[in-house]
């Protein structure tokens, strides 16, 4: 054993240097680090060189998700200084990861080499309490970077670093908040009104306000629900004050962000100074006369919409095909549609799949977790034209939208895990 390593080692057991991680060498160790997100984590292997010449680091290798991390909960004291470092290398060229503090939304990224680095993020905290810090990859593309001795010590640098032990009893660490992002990867767009994933500093959506025609931003509150408070501290909430949505962001990190600069065509997120809503959530209202988005053109096999039904042919996602879109879905009286007994015209969930390699191709829908009942239908794929709320140049949709997901791959063996997680955010049925 390197004896620098084992005499920083004995100085942590007998309350010198302090490192406030558990676990610093081991990031398999389930009572210390979570792996995120749960179904699209990173695998980490062992029996790495590490910087002393022992084989104690390990190839942490990152899913092709931004989200894909490994973090830990720590408590800490109010207005501190606090240093969080790590050793990191690659095999070969380079490649980027960060150091998050997701408890403050913060992060710096790093660019690791093939030489042993050791990297540090300083931050201050504000209240006392618990932390959630990360190390996670930067982009939506597979990354294997070789981790050693994770640290977190108070001051404005890192302190000579102190091996800490896995922790031997006691319950995985709880995240503060878990958003579909945190469970569920593979998403090409993500358009919500809840947060996606606990892990990052979002925005909701951008909103003009109607006194003045100026923009802002609203991102979450703790819940990971839209913040309202800071919605309505900007738009006013007198009777003539609305808030329209000039851009709903994809909260991905893809970039397909559905966005609408003609003002006349903003659908509304506040009216007359009140909050829309629907079930007690935020929701945003298109008028059904020219109110629309444009994102990029997407190929739509899996969707999942929580929204108001349209008996109208009108839909949520426009330009592809009618069964994909949520007002089509609903309706019994279309021959070309899959369609549920009876009628629904609250709040819903609507997951539909578009399965196989070429057209026709098999879809199967679902409404509150039930099954169409002339599932599946045998139709054309289409490619979205790139219309949120319409279906492109006409056909507009006039209900309330709360959450609009969408995978260009089959979901369908997913689809109960995410039906469970949308509902229980929105709670728009009993299963």
């Amino acid at each position: 054993m390197n004896l620098n390593h084992f005499y920083h080692y004995y100085k942590s057991k007998s309350g010198g240097v302090s490192n406030l991680l558990k676990a610093s060498e081991d990031f398999t160790s389930s009572l210390d680090w979570l792996k995120k997100p749960d179904t699209d984590a990173p695998t980490i292997t062992g029996g790495v060189t590490d910087p002393n010449g022992g084989t104690d680091a390990q190839r942490v290798n990152f899913t092709a998700n931004r989200q894909s991390r490994v973090q830990q909960s720590v408590t800490l004291s109010a207005s501190t200084q606090y240093t969080f470092s790590v050793y990191a290398r690659v095999n070969t060229g380079t490649d980027q990861f960060r150091l998050r503090n997701i408890t403050l939304g913060e992060a710096e990224a790093k660019t690791a080499t093939t030489s042993w680095t050791r990297f540090e993020y300083t931050f201050t905290t504000t209240t006392g309490g618990v932390y959630e810090l990360s190390i996670q990859n930067t982009e939506n593309v597979a990354a294997n970077i070789e981790f050693f001795g994770a640290m977190l010590n108070v001051g404005s640098s890192a302190n000579d670093y102190v091996k800490v032990d896995p922790s031997t009893g006691g319950s995985a660490p709880t995240p503060a908040y878990s958003g579909f992002g945190d469970v569920f990867g593979g998403a090409t767009a993500y358009y919500s009104l809840r947060k996606f994933t606990e892990a990052e500093t979002l925005n909701a959506i951008r909103v003009r306000r109607s006194s003045d025609d100026t923009e802002q931003d609203i991102g979450f509150d703790s819940n990971g629900d839209l913040d309202t408070t800071a919605l309505l501290a900007f738009v006013g909430t007198g009777g003539t004050d609305n808030g329209f949505v000039s851009r709903w962001y994809d909260q991905t990190g893809n970039g397909n962000d559905a966005t609408n600069a003609t003002a006349s065509e903003q659908p509304l997120i506040v009216s007359g100074g009140t909050l829309v809503e629907e079930n007690g959530k935020a929701a945003i209202l298109p008028d059904g006369v020219d109110d629309e988005l444009q994102m990029s053109a997407q190929t739509l096999k899996s969707v999942f919409v929580v929204d108001e039904p349209e008996t109208a042919q009108n839909g949520v996602l426009g330009g592809y095909l009618a069964t994909m879109t949520t007002k089509l879905v609903y309706r019994t009286n279309a021959s070309l549609e899959n369609t549920f007994s009876g009628t629904i015209t609250d709040q819903a969930l609507f997951s539909v799949f578009a399965e196989g390699a070429s057209d026709p191709r098999s879809i199967n829908a679902f409404r509150n977790g039930t099954a169409a009942t002339n599932n599946p239908r045998s139709l054309n794929l289409n490619t979205n034209s790139g219309h949120l709320l319409s279906r492109g140049g006409g056909g507009y949709y006039s209900k309330k939208v709360q959450e609009i997901i969408i995978f260009d791959s089959d979901q369908k063996a997913n689809r109960t895990g995410m039906e469970t997680n949308i509902n229980d955010h929105f709670d728009i049925y009993t299963p």
